[in-house]
């Protein structure tokens, strides 16, 4: 789930802010963020915004914006700036996290996700502070195939914080959150049998250190709930692509479609290799050679964005997996 600093002069325009906050994310998400994403996209001052919750340099929220043509950035960094650090200096968080424990925390993330941290000390609390955006190659290409994840990128966004902006439960963001990875892995494979043969139940490697306990298999009642779901769910995959359905779920299936096509095309051509895996954790997708790996962790960031934490997403993957394996078993 990584990102980093590097050096300004990027080439792909995207404005770019970490928002450093120890307090409640999701209400600076709901207060400071959406109106000003929708006061900007509603102008026409940006053509698209993006957001992720992350660790490096401390508790944080990631700010990416990409000004229509004709504005420039800097306005566009100056508005995120002067809103999101007015909400921050009114509601000041009480740190949570000390050097210390700040710096034993990012080497275990940053050994766990193979990733350098961008920060080598935590960042000072409740600050804006613009740290440009390098576009992770290795993961999703270049050229069609990262603008198309990008694109989803706003979309995964604009639903995740439609979610934050309703109130909707930590129960209900789960739920969500467990119907949308389903979406995402059926659209890219409707074989559930395949599926399960992908999806790697271990860690990645065996490692001590690792910050994830291993979640309980799910009981005999929340399997059947979880069935229900991923039957529901492959339904929705047949639904015809020119449905101009709304919802949640139905906007989420036409932003992964969209996506796996641009992968897709890109993978044909031979201008795409994807990641012979998906995310980090136990429940990762191991097709070689498939777009479902990038769609993977797709899916994987929409659970980081509903504040889906990495026990329960894991939790959600082995319950996805159960689900699968039962459907296949009976065959329906």
């Amino acid at each position: 789930m990584s990102e980093h600093a590097s050096e300004h002069g990027s080439e792909h325009g995207w404005v770019s802010l970490h928002a450093f906050h120890q307090g409640d994310q999701d209400r600076l998400l709901r207060e400071a963020v959406a109106p000003l994403a929708r006061e900007l996209t509603d102008g026409g001052r940006i053509a698209g915004w993006f957001f992720l919750r992350y660790w490096d340099g401390g508790p944080h929220v990631r700010l990416r914006a990409l000004p229509s043509a004709g504005t420039p950035p800097e306005e566009i960094e100056q508005a995120f700036t002067k809103h999101v650090g007015a909400y921050l200096r009114d509601h000041p968080s009480e740190p949570s996290m000390g050097e210390d424990e700040y710096a034993r925390t990012a080497e275990m993330l940053a050994s766990w996700e193979e990733v350098e941290p961008g920060f080598a000390t935590l960042q000072p609390n409740d600050t804006v502070v613009p740290v440009p955006y390098r576009r992770e190659h290795d993961r999703y290409g270049y050229g069609a195939a990262i603008e198309a994840v990008e694109r989803h990128f706003t979309d995964s966004s604009e639903l995740a914080m439609r979610l934050l902006v309703s109130g909707a439960s930590a129960g209900e963001r789960s739920t969500a959150a467990f119907a949308m990875l389903l979406l995402a892995w059926l659209t890219c494979e409707p074989d559930p049998a395949r599926l399960v043969g992908w999806i790697s139940s271990a860690p990645r490697r065996e490692d001590p250190a690792a910050p994830l306990a291993p979640p309980p298999e799910p009981d005999a009642e929340r399997l059947d709930k979880g069935v229900a779901v991923a039957r529901r769910m492959r339904a929705l995959t047949t639904l015809d692509p020119g449905h101009p359905g709304k919802g949640l779920l139905v906007e989420w299936l036409r932003s992964v479609r969209t996506l796996r096509g641009a992968l897709q095309e890109e993978l044909d051509r031979g201008a795409l290799r994807p990641p012979p895996s998906g995310w980090e954790g136990p429940g990762r997708v191991v097709a070689d050679l498939s777009v479902l790996t990038v769609v993977d962790i797709c899916a994987h960031l929409v659970c980081n964005r509903l504040a889906v934490d990495l026990p329960a997403e894991i939790g959600l993957r082995r319950l996805a997996v159960a689900a699968l394996e039962s459907i296949t078993e009976k065959g329906s």
